[in-house]
């Protein structure tokens, strides 16, 4: 079975979607964070030497791309906007990459507005026919770059967004398909397949079979499922784009598809862990953990409809978590400082 998609992306009309009680004291204006209207390019990014001084919620504030400006934006344009976003690699930090494009148009107008242009699809193909060609060029190479395998896999998780998708004619589909092999006959990267009539994600990610788990003291079991991993060189991409992107976040598993943070936090808090659980909601619902207002190490912290953690510390109102970001690496990090941040958050003690 494929990775399922889920529901319709859902886009918001206000221009600043970042909570401001997450956000102060910021200091930089935002004509300081773009170079000129016509490039619109972020002149900031995680190699720049100013980036380790701030948070990633500070950081996505500022930069966020006006509504208005998205708006007056073509599509090509914008399109090399997102897929230059810093943060676009929050896509895999949930349980499919149609969640994280839902989430991503939340915080980020850029994504929002793209993920409604009614020409996405047809430059998305033109932009991914010239992505590979230019990976086909040199004959001589063997290898693919960490910012060449990220790029593969950010246009090949926009062409399977469901709203994209429908968008493309059966023969379209075909040649994006083609294209894909032949990087991965080269490269010995995942390409993309296309089952009846939707384009879908290749080998990472796929549902391989199902299995159960029981929470304490249930004979109930939770359906859990075990997927097909990542290639190495895209574990070692991901790796590298998170923690140049979270700088305040501390690694302690590798990307991996073998388990994700509900699995983590609520079954088996170990790296070893092999299975992924896409709905936590029993362990709160039966009584087996209540929930907390005054949390502790130890608690788990839900992130509400997206992402469960283990409470590591709590020192004042600085509290530090560990969970499972998607399909990317184990982390332990300040509780909002993740891909999760603009969730409502809870905690639940057994």
């Amino acid at each position: 079975m494929v990775l399922s998609v889920g529901t319709t992306a859902v886009f918001a009309e206000d221009a600043t979607r970042v909570s401001t009680s997450l956000v102060d004291d910021i200091s930089i204006d935002k004509k300081d964070i773009f170079d000129s209207q016509n490039s619109f390019e972020f002149s900031m990014t995680p190699k720049s030497k100013e980036w380790k001084n701030y948070s990633s919620v500070h950081l996505k504030e500022m930069l966020n791309i006006p509504l208005s400006t998205a708006e007056k934006m073509d599509t090509a344009t914008l399109l090399k906007i997102v897929l230059d976003y810093p943060f676009m690699i929050d896509i895999y930090a949930y349980d499919n990459t149609t969640q994280g494009f839902e989430s991503l148009s939340l915080e980020f107008n850029g994504a929002a507005v793209l993920l409604q242009r009614p020409d996405l699809a047809e430059k998305l193909q033109t932009i991914y026919k010239n992505t590979i060609e230019k990976m086909m060029a040199d004959e001589t190479k063997n290898n693919i770059s960490d910012a060449e395998i990220i790029q593969k896999m950010f246009i090949e998780s926009l062409l399977t967004y469901p709203k994209v998708s429908d968008m493309l004619s059966l023969d379209e589909k075909d040649a994006v398909v083609a294209l894909s092999q032949q990087v991965s006959d080269k490269l010995q990267t995942s390409s993309l397949v296309m089952e009846k009539t939707t384009v879908m994600a290749a080998a990472p990610g796929d549902i391989l079979y199902y299995g159960y788990v029981y929470p304490p003291q249930s004979i109930h079991p939770i359906l859990v499922c075990r997927r097909q991993d990542l290639t190495s060189s895209q574990k070692t991409a991901i790796n590298n784009y998170y923690d140049a992107a979270y700088p305040t976040a501390t690694r302690l598993g590798t990307a991996t598809y073998n388990y994700n943070c509900h699995s983590y936090a609520w079954y088996l808090s170990s790296t070893g862990n092999t299975w992924w659980m896409e709905d936590p909601a029993y362990y709160m619902t039966y009584g087996y953990y209540h929930q907390v207002t005054n949390p502790g190490a130890g608690d788990k912290v839900y992130y509400t409809g997206a992402h469960s953690g283990n409470v590591t510390s709590v020192s004042g109102s600085n509290i530090t978590v560990t969970s499972k970001w998607g399909a990317a690496g184990l982390y332990r990090h300040p509780i909002n400082d993740c891909p999760y941040y603009l969730r409502t958050k809870t905690f639940w003690r057994h």
